[in-house]
C-alpha cells in the first residue's frame, strides 16, 4: 500500500488536491482520470481496491435489453459505457471478459413481444435460441450484453490507482465551515486521522448517508436490501442470462470459471427496506428465488453435486422521477461549494458517473491549481486476475461459504445460518 506521511492515530494530513472516498470502480475511475491530468489524490478506502459494490456485482455490461421502458438517450448510453469498457479492455487483454452475450428469456408472450418490438425501434440486435437446461419460457434470445470479473476489468483500466497515496480507514461526517468542507475524519486501526484539502469527492456506496449526515434525508436516499445467490456446479448453463420478469419471477444469472465447474451468481428482483439484515428477510429471499430456480433452471435446481452459499446485497437509491425502469445514481447536488458525491449504479455505467464527476468538480473548485508539473504516464496493464497482489480486494463470492441446497434452503434458520457479513461488508453495495 502506498500513504501518505502520517495517517497515525491523531495524525493531521493537508493533502494539495482531491480526496476520494470510496475505491469501488467509481472512485477507482474518478482517480484514474484526475492523475492523468495531473492532479494529486488521496484515496480513502476501508478494505480494498475494488472492493463493496464492485467485488459482488454480477459485472454485466448492460446494453439496455432488460428494462421495458427504456428511451433512446438511456440505451445509447448503457451502450456507449457498454462500448468504452469494451474498448479499454480489448487493449488492456488480460482474463476481463467471462462471456460475450447473454441470453433473455420471457415468461409471457405479451412481455415477449412488446420487449421484442422495443429492441427492434431502437436499433438493439437480437436473435432466438434454445437454451438446454432453462425452462417455462415462451422464447429465449441472445442479445449482446457482456460480462466481465468486476475486480479483473477494474484492474485492467484502472490500475494507475495502486500507486495513488491512500489512507485505509472509514471516513466519518466531514465538517463543515459554511458551505465549504474544511476537514475529514478518517476512522483508522491506529484511531482518527483528520485530512484536509481544497476538494473532496464521496463515492463510498452505503456509507454515502453518513458522510452526507441530514442532507441524505434531503435527498430522499434509502437502503434496499437484496441478495445474492452463489452455486458452484458443473452443469453447462449459459454463462449470463436473465429473466426480466415481475419481481416474483425476475432473475439475473451471471458466473465465473472454477476450474471445470462455474460458479453461478443468481439473484432476483425480491428486495426488502429493512433498518438491518435478518433471518425473516433472508428466509423470505429464499423461498421467492427457490420457486423461481426450481421453474425456471430445473438444471441447476436438481444438480446433486451443487453447493450453494448466500450473502446480502444493500443498495442506496434516491427517490427521483421515474428514469425507465433504469436504478437511480451518478453525480448528486449537495449544496456544497467543494464536495461532490456520487452514488453507485450499474457497473456499466461507472465511465459515465466519472467523468460527470470530474465536469462538475472542476466546476466547483479550480482543478488547473491543483495539478502539478505534469501528468502521469498511462502505465501498462496491471497483472492477470487472482495475481495474489493484496491491494485489491476479493469478489464476494470468492468469501462465501457454500452448503448443500438442503442445508441453505430448507434447514432452520440456527443450525444452517449463513454468517452474516462483517462490517466492511455493508459498504458500497448495489447489485447487477
Amino acid at each position: 500500500m502506498v500513504t501518505p506521511a502520517g495517517g497515525g492515530a491523531g495524525e493531521r494530513i493537508r493533502w494539495p488536491g482531491v480526496v476520494v472516498v470510496g475505491a469501488g470502480v467509481t472512485g477507482l475511475l474518478v482517480t484514474e482520470r484526475l492523475r492523468r491530468s495531473g492532479v494529486p489524490v488521496l484515496l480513502v478506502e476501508q478494505r480494498g481496491l475494488g472492493a463493496g459494490q464492485t467485488g459482488h456485482c454480477h459485472g454485466y455490461l448492460h446494453r439496455g435489453y432488460i428494462y421495458r421502458r427504456l428511451g433512446a438517450s438511456q440505451q445509447s448510453a448503457l451502450a456507449g459505457c457498454a462500448d468504452w469498457w469494451g474498448r479499454r479492455l480489448a487493449r488492456a487483454g488480460g482474463e476481463s471478459f467471462v462471456g460475450g452475450e447473454s441470453v433473455i428469456g420471457f415468461t409471457g408472450d405479451e412481455e415477449r413481444e412488446e420487449t421484442l418490438a422495443a429492441w427492434t425501434s431502437l436499433g438493439m440486435p437480437w436473435k432466438e435460441v434454445r437454451v438446454p437446461g432453462l425452462a417455462g419460457t415462451t422464447g429465449t434470445f441472445a442479445v449482446p450484453e457482456a460480462t466481465v470479473s468486476p475486480r479483473a476489468a477494474v484492474r485492467a483500466v484502472a490500475g494507475i490507482a495502486e500507486s495513488t497515496p491512500r489512507v485505509h480507514g472509514r471516513a466519518v461526517l466531514p465538517r463543515l465551515s459554511g458551505r465549504t468542507v474544511s476537514e475529514l475524519g478518517i476512522l483508522t486501526d491506529e484511531g482518527t486521522t483528520t485530512v484536509s484539502a481544497p476538494a473532496y469527492v464521496l463515492a463510498a456506496g452505503l456509507g454515502t448517508p453518513g458522510l452526507l449526515g441530514p442532507w441524505a434525508r434531503a435527498l430522499g436516499m434509502r437502503t434496499r436490501l437484496s441478495y445474492m445467490l452463489v452455486v458452484r456446479s458443473g452443469r453447462d448453463l449459459p454463462g449470463a442470462f436473465c429473466l426480466p420478469a415481475d419481481s416474483a419471477q425476475g432473475l439475473f444469472v451471471a458466473s465465473r470459471p472454477a476450474g471445470r465447474d462455474r460458479v453461478y451468481l443468481l439473484s432476483t428482483f425480491v428486495n426488502f427496506w429493512p433498518s438491518a439484515e435478518d433471518e425473516d428477510a433472508r428466509r423470505s429471499w429464499l423461498g421467492a428465488a427457490g420457486r423461481v430456480l426450481a421453474t425456471h433452471v430445473p438444471a441447476l435446481w436438481d444438480d446433486p453435486d451443487a453447493r450453494w452459499g448466500l450473502y446480502p446485497a444493500g443498495k442506496i437509491e434516491v427517490d427521483l422521477p421515474d428514469e425507465g425502469g433504469l436504478p437511480e445514481g451518478g453525480v448528486l447536488d449537495v449544496g456544497w461549494d467543494n464536495a461532490v458525491a456520487v452514488l453507485p449504479g450499474k457497473f456499466v455505467l461507472a465511465p459515465l458517473y466519472a467523468d460527470r464527476c470530474v465536469e462538475r468538480l472542476a466546476r466547483l473548485t479550480d482543478l488547473d491549481r491543483l495539478r502539478g508539473p505534469s501528468p502521469v504516464t498511462p502505465e501498462p496493464p496491471i497483472g492477470t486476475y487472482g495475481s495474489g497482489d493484496s491491494s485489491w480486494a476479493a469478489e464476494d463470492w470468492e468469501m462465501t461459504p457454500l452448503f448443500s441446497r438442503a442445508e441453505l434452503f430448507d434447514g432452520p434458520g440456527p443450525a444452517r445460518r449463513v454468517p452474516a457479513p462483517s462490517q466492511w461488508k455493508e459498504i458500497d453495495r448495489w447489485s447487477a
